[in-house]
């Protein structure tokens, strides 16, 4: 099955998404858990995961810490099989070492996986220009990887981009099956 392929555009006038941003439309999308193996482009968003309040309006998002990626799209799987929804957090060579457990679990067993890909080692030379023009393997081949294995995928560059992150989980539902967001820069602090 082919899918229509996202075309590139730079980075609009904009200020990077922060963590707390990032964390209140995985709320919205009644994200309960995020499992990770910490990722450093993400990272405000684990300390907003950490610093978070519980209340009755918006109940803490549980972080499951995983060792590997292997294990945290084993864990994600589970979590969908009990009836609760998360975020895969991880990047992009994360990613790349947990190929075979998203293989098994999202494709061969159709399990809706919402990833969030850090773009982990993207030169700043690069800021502007398509992420597989890199100097670097590990930035340039993650679209393309994606690609091959039919996963649909949306970049969040700005504030005006995290509607994204809804249309992947909705899309993820609507065809049971994995779909990624990925960060091209650094999330900004707070």
């Amino acid at each position: 099955m082919t899918q229509a392929q996202p075309e590139y555009h730079p980075a609009q006038a904009g200020t990077a998404p922060n963590g707390e941003q990032v964390l209140q439309v995985l709320r919205a999308n009644g994200v309960g858990n995020v499992v990770t193996v910490s990722d450093w482009v993400q990272l405000p968003l684990q300390r907003a995961l950490d610093t978070q309040q519980d209340t009755a309006e918006a109940p803490a998002v549980r972080v499951q810490k995983c060792t590997t990626e292997d294990e945290a799209f084993l864990v994600a799987a589970g979590l969908h099989i009990g009836g609760q929804r998360s975020a895969v957090v991880i990047q992009n060579q994360g990613l790349y070492a947990g190929l075979n457990a998203l293989r098994g679990i999202g494709l061969d067993s159709n399990i809706p996986l919402v990833m969030m890909i850090g773009q982990f080692g993207r030169e700043p030379d690069n800021f502007g220009q398509p992420t597989t023009a890199s100097s670097r393997r590990i930035v340039r081949i993650l679209e393309p990887l994606l690609e091959l294995l039919d996963i649909p995928y949306w970049k969040v560059e700005t504030t005006t981009d995290l509607a994204k992150i809804s249309e992947a989980y909705a899309e993820s539902e609507r065809r049971s099956w994995p779909t990624a967001v990925i960060f091209d820069r650094n999330m900004a602090w707070q």
